[in-house]
């Protein structure tokens, strides 16, 4: 310690004495009686020969707790009769990465769900009868509802073509009987997905392109029909004809019956969250961009742009978080195309304006109350929610008071100005069976197909995904 006379203050100085460097010989990996020695070795941040640098030992530990393969992990030296050389021990203690869950849920959109699910989180799909130990995630869910059904079959590689370049291949079929405010039409799509993601020079930064090639089915429910000619006998025996006229928006009308959409996309993401489960710090900003057409083999030509970021802020005491989101979209046709209404956009419901009905704020026909959908849209959302009960790992309970503001307009970047707006509170419910959360939106500024009254939103999770 040196007094500092001019400051009334002691320096530290602090003399090092450096030792010989200290080289990794060989890695050695104890424990893993399922899970393939190149499985953990690639998630090493340090290699033979390399300089012993802790740092990266931590780091490769961290990377191996995240698998989710092991209980637990630990990583060590080990001296060896090589001057300046040691050995790093890698032991690993296994544990269960199967899992089949049954249950139930529900949700002010699509109602009451029940589901069955297996899923591997440790999968190889070249290790049969096991299929385990190769650090691939392969899942199988099916839902069933009052309002959908839903049938998946998920596959994942991280490390395709043995480089950290995620390969996801999904298979699916949804009906989805709840898209329609007024009961008009039901939804199937039945389809595939190919998708590669990486990290784009850090982990903050992911991209990811994909294809998709699905047919989607609008079925008109009974009675719903275009305009209708009739003949009207009169006394006398003359005749004339007169026209029902049509009771379907002539947008939906259009797209009754099955087509073929072909989907190319891509999207950057900028993700530095603390958590995904209650972030209170960080952001995550997406730029998405895809293109529909009939050269890869569809029947439709329309592209999609959208950005969306949200902010986390840690609020005014401890455990209070502030959220901010925002969102921005616009649609449009080419090759003579418009974009079907279904792949518009729509606001309303428990992700987006939770003061209305889900899907209520979209452009309409005029002398129809049906949603149509609209080619540009934008939202904003301010959320502060504060702890009521806490107790880490055992659960606990949040209050949230919130803000929305929206609006959807017909044409391709136009931005349209009339908007809806609320404002409500909620609880949010950290349970063992996992988070949940409870809405009351209130209106403060609504069209005429709203109303002023409030609406009660219920739903899984703390946060609003993207």
């Amino acid at each position: 310690r040196i007094p500092n006379t001019e400051r009334g203050t002691m320096d530290l100085e602090y003399a090092v004495d450096e030792g010989q460097k200290s080289y990794v010989e060989k890695i050695e990996i104890r424990g893993n009686t399922k899970t393939k020695d190149r499985v953990i070795r690639r998630e090493l941040a340090i290699a033979p020969g390399e300089t012993f640098d802790m740092v990266r030992v931590k780091i490769s530990q961290k990377r191996l707790e995240g698998l989710q393969f092991f209980e637990k992990v630990q990583a060590r030296p080990d001296d060896t009769d090589v001057p300046n050389r040691k050995n790093l021990l890698i032991g690993v203690e296994e544990k269960n990465t199967g899992n089949v869950t049954i249950g139930a849920g529900f949700s002010s959109i699509d109602s009451l769900v029940g589901f069955a699910e297996i899923s591997q989180g440790n999968f190889d799909l070249m290790n049969p009868p096991t299929f385990t130990g190769g650090g691939q995630k392969a899942r199988l869910r099916m839902q069933l509802g009052t309002q959908r059904q839903d049938y998946q079959l998920s596959f994942v590689e991280p490390w395709f073509l043995d480089r950290k370049l995620q390969l996801g291949v999904d298979l699916y079929h949804r009906d989805l009987n709840y898209q329609s405010v007024n009961n008009l039409y039901d939804e199937r799509r039945t389809g595939a997905k190919v998708s590669l993601t990486r990290a784009l020079g850090s982990d903050f930064l992911i991209g990811s392109v994909y294809f998709t090639y699905e047919r989607v089915g609008i079925d008109l429910n009974p009675g719903l029909h275009d305009d209708l000619p009739v003949t009207v006998t009169l006394p006398g025996g003359r005749t004339y004809t007169d026209i029902i006229p049509r009771n379907v928006p002539l947008d939906i009308l259009n797209e009754s019956g099955d087509s073929l959409l072909a989907r190319l996309g891509g999207s950057i993401a900028y993700d530095t969250r603390n958590s995904t489960l209650l972030p209170d710090a960080g952001q995550r900003t997406e730029l998405n961009a895809e293109v529909v057409t009939s050269y890869l083999g569809g029947d439709r030509d329309f592209y999609k742009l959208e950005v969306q970021s949200a902010w986390y802020v840690r609020g005014l005491y401890k455990g209070h978080v502030l959220e901010l989101l925002g969102r921005t979209g616009a649609a449009g046709g080419f090759n003579g195309d418009t974009v079907p209404f279904y792949e518009r956009y729509y606001l309303g419901g428990l992700y987006s304006l939770r003061g209305f009905h889900y899907r209520a704020i979209s452009p309409r026909e005029p002398g129809f109350t049906e949603p149509i959908g609209g080619n540009t849209y934008w939202f904003g959302s301010a959320e502060y929610s504060v702890p009521i009960i806490q107790k880490e790992k055992t659960g606990g309970v949040r209050l949230a008071i919130f803000y929305d503001i929206g609006a959807v307009g017909a044409d391709s970047f136009s931005v349209p100005t009339d908007y809806s707006a609320n404002w409500g509170f909620g609880l949010r419910l950290n349970l063992p069976i996992g988070p949940l959360r409870l809405d009351y939106g209130i209106p403060l500024k609504h069209d005429q197909y709203s109303t002023g009254s409030g609406r009660f939103q219920f739903g899984v999770g703390y946060t609003r995904g993207f």
